[in-house]
């Protein structure tokens, strides 16, 4: 795993318990450096690169700014900011979020994401059009039976 700090993130309020992941993919190339970039005002704690390399832009227990707004019918609605309690993972996609992605990709995305249950066992997977609706994110092709238990 590659690190590479992002600061654009907050720092928890209180007692920060992630207990919610969220997978995004990225819409196009160029993430990691978007994170870096102060005047983007986004980031996720992980992207996932096509050719499987992880990179962990900011860390687990700092907030990222990936879930933006939360959508009236999701059922995250009314639960407050999900970026305070929801780990974010990005994976490298086409600018349209619909290509067949890569089995290493596909195979260090699990593995991350098993690593994160296995320290957080309660943990809850959504996927980020179940936070904002309608966002076509992570899109088309991304293997959600297989990242949601």
């Amino acid at each position: 795993m590659k690190a590479s700090n992002s600061d654009n993130l907050s720092l928890p309020p209180g007692s920060y318990l992630s207990n919610s992941l969220v997978l995004h993919g990225t819409g196009g190339g160029g993430t990691i450096e978007w994170f870096l970039n102060p005047a983007s005002k986004v980031s996720a704690h992980y992207v996932v690169g096509q050719d499987g390399i992880v990179t962990q832009m900011v860390h687990e227990s700092d907030t990222a700014w990936h879930a933006g707004v939360v959508s009236p019918a999701s059922v995250l609605a009314n639960k407050g900011n999900p970026n305070q309690f929801c780990i974010g993972i990005e994976f490298s996609r086409n600018k349209a979020n619909d290509n067949i992605m890569p089995d290493i990709q596909i195979s260090s995305g699990l593995d991350l994401v098993d690593n994160i249950r296995s320290r957080y066992p309660n943990i809850v997977t959504y996927f980020h059009d179940e936070i904002s609706i309608g966002r076509i994110c992570p899109g088309p092709n991304f293997p959600k039976e297989i990242f949601r238990p």
